[in-house]
């Protein structure tokens, strides 16, 4: 088993961070997810993530919950 299991669901990447906010308060309130964050790329580039994930069924059962907001860009990104 590997040890260092740790993932992350990147939703989109925003210009603007009050946008990037929008999408965070969206997730939690029509897919209940609520480890979601936003990370400072550059001075205008906010990148949304919900995780980390530290097993697979979390990660798939997060992923599934997204995919009922009809998102088509999800990306799941390796943390390790």
């Amino acid at each position: 088993k590997n040890k260092n299991f740790s993932y992350s669901i990147k939703v989109a990447d925003f210009y603007y961070k009050d946008t990037a906010q929008t999408m965070i308060d969206r997730i939690k309130s029509e897919a209940l997810i609520s480890n979601s964050k936003i990370i400072k790329i550059s001075e205008t580039n906010y990148r949304v993530l919900i995780g980390p994930f530290n097993d697979i069924k979390s990660l798939k059962d997060s992923f599934e919950k997204m995919n009922t907001l009809n998102f088509e860009n999800l990306e799941i990104l390796n943390n390790v």
